[in-house]
């Protein structure tokens, strides 16, 4: 018995990896904000974080997030990801009618330099890339009516039918005809995609942002 406890003894402790640890901090933030404990996630703020933003601005931004999703149910998923060569560690969880996905950045200290929660897609990057380029074609074709009825509510009333056919007519005046869709990415962070374009005198970048229900939310 001696002899099993000395050789347990000495088996080495293995210390959590730094993403581990992370994880660990972003599921935690999450459940704070779910049980309203915002001090506790401000908590975790850098110095320069803690001066950009206040515990009245996140609560801004959480009630204009429940007016769309509903209240929160559960968190699902924790996981870490590279976006432009920076690790994120990101927590999905289930509200009442959306997803969400609350992300954070960290310091060399664990401390939190950038946070931000959005409701997001269950759609795939492959299928939002196939939209934003069917999307283009539409506007390519001057069918403007049938690209506005892929907007939101909001987005319709922002750039009516005439707006967007007027602001697509602009963009040739200056560049040219319209030429092929060379390539539509989607960003690795958010629910948007970059369709790049070729006209007769360059590129151009037609931005277009979805909203968790699939609608088309931002269009630049």
């Amino acid at each position: 018995l001696s002899v099993v406890i000395l050789l347990v003894a000495d088996l080495p402790v293995s210390a959590q990896s730094l993403d581990e640890v992370r994880l660990s901090i972003t599921k935690g933030v999450m459940d704070n904000i779910a049980h309203d404990q915002l001090p506790l996630v401000i908590a975790h703020f850098s110095p320069d974080l803690k001066e950009a933003i206040s515990q009245d601005d996140i609560e801004t931004v959480l009630a204009q997030l429940v007016e769309v999703t509903g209240a929160f149910q559960k968190q699902i998923s924790q996981d870490a990801r590279t976006v432009k060569g920076m690790p994120v560690y990101v927590s999905r969880s289930q509200y009442e009618h959306y997803k969400v996905e609350l992300g954070l950045e960290f310091d060399e200290a664990n401390q939190i330099i950038r946070i931000w929660i959005v409701p997001v897609s269950d759609l795939s990057a492959g299928t939002m890339e196939t939209s934003a380029k069917a999307l283009t074609e539409l506007l390519h074709q001057g069918l403007f009516d049938e690209a506005s009825s892929k907007f939101d509510e909001r987005m319709k009333i922002m750039m009516p039918t005439e707006k967007l056919g007027a602001s697509w007519t602009h963009i040739m005046m200056h560049m040219g005809s319209f030429k092929s869709v060379k390539s539509a990415l989607k960003d690795p962070e958010f629910d948007t995609v970059d369709v790049r374009c070729e006209f007769d005198h360059g590129d151009i970048i037609v931005r277009i942002a979805f909203g968790p229900s699939g609608n088309v939310t931002g269009l630049w």
